[in-house]
């Protein structure tokens, strides 16, 4: 190594204790709390390729977890739960960084997209739609007085009308609001499916934690499978569309077979009851999200 390459390399501090925890030093990571004693004091271009390598080198837990939560069904719950956990990514962190992924680029995707029609274009359609819209019936809460139910109906109506306005005008703002609270749902119904998953797998004598480690890692999988596909969509109309199209079909195929093979690794229940109890999970989660959509989509409008 020559004398000018030997001064970009940043010299390990000659520190003895650890900054962090002050425990013993003993080379370039502490063994109490894992700290890399190397100095920040050093070129940018340096660190920032050091987290960059960090990230996407073959041998970093990265790259292992984002193979095996795609291509091995149920296996990271598995190996959680077997001891083998500081060789992948941690559950949770998983789940925020794929969901924030996904969620902002379908941002992305929706505000660019100069195409959006929620309402016919019809002058007379949307003045049809409206009056249907602001139509409804008197409220009769018990608890409230008539005076207060006959303004909570009026001002429910307003609303409406202020909000069917505003869609019409501009619906990309009403699909933003909503897709501002799609992840907060998402969010919620991981519980609500882990319960699920505890009452069909009562059996199993597992705790509720295993169920939502994998609840997790199946909803990780879902989010980067989702976006590939969306990805891929954008080049329907393209001379790719002949390249893509098939691998769209193939993951498409693969998210519900993933799901399945997800449950019979971890739950190592045969093939057939497996099927069964996959089928009525499949339908409580829909369900589930419809539900979670819905008062996502009031809210959405409400709040307009």
């Amino acid at each position: 190594m020559s004398e000018q390459e030997d001064q970009l390399v940043p010299a390990l501090p000659t520190i003895k204790h650890c900054p962090n925890c002050s425990a013993g030093l003993h080379g370039q990571f502490c063994y109490s709390c894992g700290q890399n004693q190397k100095g920040i004091d050093r070129f940018f271009i340096s660190i920032i390729n050091e987290s960059f390598e960090n990230i996407f080198s073959s041998d970093s837990r990265s790259a292992r977890t984002l193979f095996y939560l795609l291509f091995r069904p149920g296996h990271l719950s598995a190996e959680y739960f077997s001891g083998r956990r500081a060789r992948y990514i941690p559950p949770l962190r998983l789940y925020l960084i794929t969901s924030l992924i996904f969620f902002f680029i379908l941002s992305i995707q929706t505000s660019f997209n100069s195409d959006i029609t929620l309402v016919d274009p019809s002058k007379e359609a949307n003045q049809e739609h409206r009056s249907l819209e602001a139509d409804i019936d008197g409220l009769n809460f018990w608890f409230l007085s008539d005076e207060e139910n006959q303004n909570l109906t009026k001002t429910i109506k307003d609303q409406l009308e202020k909000a069917q306005a505003r869609i019409e005008d501009s619906p990309g703002e009403f699909i933003g609001k909503f897709m501002d609270l799609v992840p907060q749902v998402m969010f919620f119904l991981l519980p609500l499916f882990t319960v699920l998953l505890k009452l069909f797998y009562f059996s199993s004598n597992k705790y509720y934690t295993e169920h939502l480690i994998l609840a997790v890692h199946n909803h990780c999988f879902l989010f980067i499978a989702l976006l590939v596909s969306n990805l891929f969509d954008l080049f329907g109309d393209t001379s790719l569309k002949y390249v893509t199209a098939p691998v769209d079909v193939a993951v498409s195929i693969w998210i519900p077979v993933y799901i399945y093979l997800s449950l019979w690794v971890f739950y190592q229940q045969g093939y057939f009851i497996t099927a069964v109890k996959y089928c009525f999970l499949a339908v409580f989660y829909f369900a589930l999200f419809g539900v979670g959509a819905s008062l996502a989509m009031i809210w959405g409008v409400m709040t307009l």
